[in-house]
C-alpha cells in the first residue's frame, strides 16, 4: 500500500447562520495516497468547496481529524497552518490570481519568497517549474502577454515550485475555453505521471474523467468513490496556444482586460478599470496565494481564499472584478 498524503476521518462542518445551522459536511472519511490523481465532483452546494477548504488547511472542521503525511493538522494554530500550506500544499485557482505587473518568473517565485528561499535559488526553482509546464520561453512575459491557457500554466508552475505533497486545483478549467481546458488537464496528468499527487475539485463530469479516481459529493456526504479508466488529454507546446501580442512600448496595459492605453491614462479606455496597481489588489492576490482570509473591497468582510462571492454583500471576489471595486 502506498503512503497516505491526505486523510480525513469523520469530518463534519457546521456553519451557524443566525438561528439556522448548515451542515456542509456530514462525517466524511477519505484517504488519498501518494501519486494519485483524484477528482472531487458534485453540484453547487454539495460540500466539495468546504472539503477543499479543510483539506487545504484553510478552515477547521467542526469535528474529525485531518492528517497530512500522517500528522494531524486540524488542531494547529494559524501560524503553524500557514507553514503547512506553504510547505506541503500547492493551490491552483480558477481565476489564476497572477500579479498583473510581474513576469511569469516573478509570479512563480512568490511562494519561495514567503518561505525565505534566497532569490538566486528561487529563480532556479521557478525556471524549473516553468519548464515543467512548457513555459520556459515565456518566463519573462507578463500575464497580459499570455493566453488564458498560458496563464493557468503559470499558476500551475507556482503551485508546484515548492514541491508540495499535494496539489489542490479548484475548478482549474473554469475560466478557459474547451481546448485550453484540455491542455491544462493534460499538464496535470503529466505532473501526476511524474509522481505528484493531484486533487481536482470540479462540477464538470467531463473534467472529472481525466482523473484515475472520482469521489462524488451530495448534500455533504460521499455517495460515490471509485477508480475509473481516465481519459488521456493531449499536451501541446505552449507556443501553440493563442498568443496575446505585447503592447507597444510606453503604453499602460490594463490588468483587467489587457488593453493598451496612453501613458498618461488613469483609467482603461476599454473597460474603465483603474490603471494604477493599487496596493489593495496586489495584497489581495498575495493573500489568496498564501491561503489567508481576503477582505471584500466593497464591505470589508473577510472571506475564504477560494470564495467566489462575498459572504457579506454578495459581490464578486474575482480579481478582475475587484479591480473595478477598488477604484
Amino acid at each position: 500500500m502506498r503512503q497516505s498524503v491526505l486523510e480525513l476521518m469523520g469530518i463534519t462542518k457546521v456553519y451557524t447562520m443566525g438561528d439556522n445551522q448548515v451542515h456542509a459536511l456530514r462525517g466524511i472519511s477519505m484517504r488519498i495516497e501518494e501519486g494519485e490523481m483524484v477528482s472531487i465532483m458534485g453540484p453547487s452546494g454539495c460540500g466539495k468547496s468546504t472539503f477543499l477548504q479543510i483539506a487545504g488547511c484553510l478552515d477547521r472542521p467542526t469535528s474529525g481529524q485531518v492528517l497530512i503525511n500522517g500528522a494531524e493538522v486540524a488542531s494547529l494554530k494559524d501560524e503553524q497552518l500557514a507553514k503547512i500550506r506553504n510547505r506541503y500544499l500547492g493551490f491552483i485557482f480558477q481565476s489564476f490570481n497572477l500579479l498583473p505587473h510581474e513576469t511569469a518568473l516573478d509570479n512563480v517565485m512568490v511562494p519561495l519568497q514567503y518561505a525565505g528561499v534566497p532569490r538566486k535559488k528561487g529563480e532556479e526553482a521557478a525556471k524549473e517549474a516553468l519548464a515543467a509546464v512548457g513555459l520556459e520561453k515565456r518566463m519573462h512575459h507578463r500575464p497580459n502577454e499570455l493566453s488564458g491557457g498560458q496563464r493557468q500554466r503559470v499558476a500551475i508552475a507556482r503551485a508546484i515550485v515548492n514541491r508540495p505533497s499535494i496539489v489542490l486545483a479548484d475548478e482549474p478549467t473554469g475560466a478557459l475555453d474547451q481546448a485550453s481546458g484540455k491542455e491544462v488537464m493534460g499538464i496535470l496528468q503529466k505532473l501526476n505521471a511524474e509522481g505528484r499527487t493531484i486533487v481536482v475539485v470540479t462540477h464538470d463530469a467531463n473534467v472529472a474523467r481525466y482523473a484515475q479516481r472520482i469521489v462524488e459529493f451530495c448534500d455533504g456526504s460521499i455517495i460515490r468513490d471509485e477508480a475509473v479508466a481516465r481519459v488521456e488529454a493531449p499536451v501541446r507546446p505552449a507556443e501553440m496556444d493563442a498568443r496575446v501580442p505585447a503592447p507597444p512600448p510606453g503604453q499602460k496595459v490594463c490588468a483587467r482586460c489587457g488593453y493598451g492605453n496612453r501613458p498618461q491614462a488613469r483609467f482603461c479606455a476599454n473597460c474603465g478599470a483603474s490603471l494604477e496597481l493599487r496596493p489593495e489588489l496586489s495584497e489581495t492576490i498575495m493573500r489568496r496565494i498564501l491561503g489567508l482570509q481576503v477582505p471584500c473591497p466593497r464591505c470589508g468582510v473577510s472571506n475564504r481564499p477560494f470564495a467566489r462571492f462575498c459572504i457579506g454583500c454578495g459581490g464578486s471576489m474575482d480579481p478582475s472584478a475587484m479591480v473595478q471595486a477598488i477604484r
